[in-house]
């Protein structure tokens, strides 16, 4: 998952000359992603097995969740130590900007620092109410009796009206973004009850959507380089004079370049993260000599 989320990111910065930070995405997904995968990771592990053996694991899994939530209030309430968390050498070039600022990372941080958590916890009660026979979405029918299920509809159309009203009466962006932080569940949750409570919904979906969301990273990464230019300050003309005829034609080579890159990322990632542990050990080890020289060119030591 990583390789693919990174693959064309870092081609892109060595290609460019742009600092990992310039695909500010990526860098947060992966960042999320291994912080996901180290709170899940650290002992006792626990698995779907495992809860089965030991109920206790159930309360471990919310020892860990109210500790990734506290540790995520403390880098928020102290900007200064998440600086010096995320300015140590040599891990500080993937968090800084060009002209080694780090609030850009700061920004993005705290936006979503509850994002992952609100997941994990969803994640979590979804397990539990699978294992208890509490929703049953194995079949086409509702998830729940029509009562339970009139109500689930009336509260997802109540999150997503309660959340658009708030994002027309809030006043500043910086209260917006403030707020968005512990409401941003609420929009989400709300669309995955209305998609998912009735049956018909449930088990149909637009193919055209799914092959997008294929592509959706490569989508994100490209456009600084096809749908912008001058470094996101300025847009593509291939046609002047005519702007719908120029934008289809960018937009035609923008998507079938992306499933171009999409598609080469699938064929490399079997061959640059091997099943074999050995030969994986080998990659990460050619990976590493290759960018020592270069972190030493750029200052990271």
């Amino acid at each position: 998952v990583l390789f693919r989320m990174n693959f064309l990111a870092v081609c892109l910065c060595f290609a460019m000359n742009r600092p990992y930070q310039f695909y500010y995405f990526v860098p947060l997904v992966s960042f999320w992603y291994a912080v996901l995968y180290v709170t899940l990771a650290i002992p006792p592990q626990i698995t779907a097995a495992s809860t089965e053996q030991n109920p206790l694991h159930y309360f471990y899994m919310v020892i860990k969740l109210v500790v990734l939530i506290a540790l995520s209030t403390m880098l928020y309430m102290s900007e200064v130590f998440f600086e010096r968390i995320f300015v140590t050498r040599p891990w500080k070039a993937l968090f800084v900007s060009t002209d080694d600022d780090i609030h850009e990372w700061w920004f993005r941080w705290k936006l979503d620092r509850y994002s992952i958590t609100f997941g994990m916890i969803f994640g979590y009660l979804y397990q539990l109410a699978q294992r208890y026979r509490l929703i049953d979405d194995s079949n086409h029918g509702n998830l729940w009796l029509r009562s339970v299920s009139l109500l689930v509809t009336l509260a997802g159309v109540a999150g997503l009206g309660g959340y658009l009203a708030f994002s027309f009466l809030c006043v500043t962006k910086e209260r917006c973004n403030e707020v968005h932080s512990y409401l941003v569940f609420a929009p989400i949750l709300s669309y995955v009850f209305l998609r998912n409570v009735s049956g018909y919904l449930r088990t149909r979906y637009s193919p055209f959507f799914v092959w997008f969301g294929k592509i959706s990273l490569e989508l994100f990464v490209m456009q600084y380089h096809i749908f912008l230019a001058a470094d996101t300050s300025g847009i593509l003309v291939l046609i002047p004079s005519y702007p719908v005829l120029n934008m289809l034609v960018v937009t035609f080579i923008f998507v079938c370049a992306a499933h171009e890159v999409h598609a080469i990322t699938t064929i490399l990632t079997p061959y640059a993260v091997p099943q074999d542990w050995r030969a994986m050990l080998r990659n990460i080890v050619v990976f590493i000599c290759i960018l020592i020289p270069i972190g030493i060119h750029d200052g990271m030591f």
